[in-house]
């Protein structure tokens, strides 16, 4: 069995939703006003790149493109008249263009995202992707694009409004993504009710809505994209209080990509495209365009957690995925 942390975003056993579960997402989207594909169709769409741009010397698994696992939340990742859209869907197609290379997306549960990169099926996978300690022990992980906290979504007349404690979730029902990293962490929330685990972000959010669940705790940017285009379901969400006994669910997290661990040139060159980003503020650009515009997203939490573990004081690689970096800076000029 794979890992809770390995599996997914922001889970252990899976609830099969088979059919259902794809048809309540693609509802969700165009609730959301985001022209969006089946599964099947998503396999066939490609970004064609910058013809200006010479194309980088990487091995992908489809040649001439670098194919992303998402799982179709936005503001993340979507995609749209054939392209691949959302905040970091654009970022890793304009990192893509920058290198010559195409972009395949590829749609499945956020739960098998990481199972599809590490087997070799796709190069990539992300969607505001938390960095951990043990994701970085089976995957390449590149330098933050963004950096996003954590909050509690809950119907409005909930009445917090400023912050939510670890322990005012007591006598509550909790509840979030099957596989997002802070599942363990939620079984360890003293006093609450049940912990709930879903395979999409809008069955977790449709329960909240209709009151059979009490707090959500998902990807901070889908929920709020969800709220402003959905003003009538009656959602807010509220910072959670820092709590260093449960640093997953109340510290900023790293939001970055994760590629195979046997590719290293692939990663070299992704990773130098997210410096990139940072110089060109592509990312913030990104950001904005689809309402994520707190400044707060650009900034690094106090302590870099991945010091000692898959990076040094310096920066440098270190770790599993340590090698010497390729230059891939001609292609960013």
């Amino acid at each position: 069995m794979v890992d809770d942390q390995l599996r997914g975003g922001s889970g252990s056993g899976r609830r099969p939703e088979g059919r259902t579960g794809r048809l309540s997402r693609r509802a969700l989207l165009e609730r959301a006003a985001v022209l969006g594909a089946g599964a099947g169709a998503l396999g066939g769409l490609l970004e064609i790149p910058d013809a200006a741009a010479q194309p980088a010397k990487v091995k992908t698994v489809n040649p001439g493109v670098i194919t992303v696992a998402i799982n179709g939340d936005m503001p993340m990742t979507s995609v749209k008249d054939g392209k691949l859209i959302g905040t970091d869907g654009e970022m890793i197609a304009a990192i893509a263009a920058k290198l010559g290379l195409g972009v395949k997306p590829s749609l499945m549960e956020w739960s098998a995202t990481i199972e599809s990169v590490k087997t070799g099926r796709t190069d990539i996978m992300l969607g505001n992707m938390g960095w951990t300690p043990t994701r970085a022990q089976v995957m390449c992980i590149t330098d933050a694009i963004y950096y996003a906290g954590t909050f509690v979504t809950m119907k409005k007349d909930m009445t917090f409004t400023q912050s939510v404690g670890i322990e005012d979730m007591k006598g509550h029902t909790i509840g979030t993504v099957t596989g997002f990293t802070i599942v363990p962490e939620m079984k360890r929330v003293p006093g609450t009710t049940e912990v709930k685990l879903y395979d999409t972000s809008d069955g977790c959010i449709r329960d909240v809505t209709a009151g059979r669940l009490d707090f959500a705790i998902l990807d901070a940017p889908t929920v709020d994209y969800l709220i402003l285009q959905n003003p009538g379901w009656g959602l807010k969400q509220i910072p959670i209080r820092p709590n260093p006994d449960f640093p997953q669910i109340t510290s900023k997290q790293h939001t970055v990509m994760g590629m195979n661990m046997d590719n290293h040139d692939l990663f070299d060159a992704v990773n130098r495209g997210v410096k990139w980003l940072w110089g060109s503020k592509k990312n913030a650009e990104s950001l904005a365009k689809y309402g994520v515009k707190n400044p707060d997203y650009l900034v690094p939490p106090a302590k870099n957690p991945r010091i000692g573990v898959d990076r040094d004081e310096k920066g440098n690689i270190i770790g599993p995925c340590a090698h010497t970096p390729k230059d891939y800076s001609s292609s960013f000029r």
